[in-house]
């Protein structure tokens, strides 16, 4: 029998939602309290804790878009694909597709 590894496509997008989620609550505390209800953060820990969560974001999706066969250039389209700011971030984006790796076993196929 033989294994194949496969990228769990569907938790790396679920993973995102869930920042998403959490970058709304982050912009929603950095505003005043007449227009937040009541405060969980203070304004400065939340917009520390939204720009590190930007950046954590945009791995995300250049990895989700890598696990799913697409170049950098095609993930941010205003980048050409020589000189891609996100090629500073190659080690990240491999430790995260790392991350939602799988085996599958096969049947071999007789012929």
């Amino acid at each position: 029998m033989e294994t194949i590894e496969k990228t769990d496509i569907k938790k790396m997008k679920e993973d995102i939602k869930k920042m998403v989620e959490e970058q709304k609550t982050y912009i929603n505390q950095r505003r005043t309290v007449r227009l937040v209800g009541e405060r969980k953060m203070e304004p400065w820990v939340a917009t520390m804790k939204h720009a590190q969560n930007r950046e954590k974001l945009r791995v995300m999706y250049a990895a989700y878009g890598v696990a799913r066969g697409k170049r950098f250039s095609y993930v941010e389209k205003h980048y050409p694909e020589e000189n891609h700011p996100l090629n500073q971030y190659q080690h990240q984006i491999d430790k995260i597709i790392e991350k939602y790796k799988y085996e599958v076993s096969v049947e071999p196929q007789e012929e």
